[in-house]
């Protein structure tokens, strides 16, 4: 089954990094640089999986998916961060009552831990 991503990422080398990465594992994968043009990529892939680094140019990838995770309902959500207080605010976002599912996870993240979020996000939706 082909899984679509959105992986959001300003930093060139992670995101050619995860982004090669799940193209290769038979995904189809957009690269975003910051978070105007991962809401056009958002709004034109319906995508399966979105992941997003907290601290960007434009913006906060936690507050990204907070405002937009029940507009696109079909999507799985996974937020990472290098920086301890921007996980330490997304990881307390989890627990609001209000907040859509999502993870949160430590920078840099594993291969291995893309690979098995985003195949059990896929048999959750199947």
């Amino acid at each position: 089954m082909t899984v679509t991503v959105v992986v959001i990422e300003d930093e060139p080398a992670t995101l050619e990094l995860i982004v090669g990465y799940l193209a290769r594992s038979g995904h189809r994968v957009q690269g975003c640089a910051n978070l105007a043009d991962a809401m056009r990529a958002i709004g034109n892939l319906r995508p399966d999986v979105i992941i997003s680094d907290v601290g960007l140019p434009d913006g906060n990838g936690a507050t990204f998916c907070m405002e937009n995770a029940r507009r696109f309902p079909f999507a799985k959500w996974l937020l990472m961060s290098g920086q301890t207080d921007m996980l330490r605010q997304s990881r307390s976002l989890v627990k609001q009552a209000d907040a859509p599912p999502f993870s949160v996870f430590d920078k840099p993240v594993s291969m291995r831990a893309l690979d098995d979020f985003i195949r059990l996000a896929t048999i959750r939706a199947a």
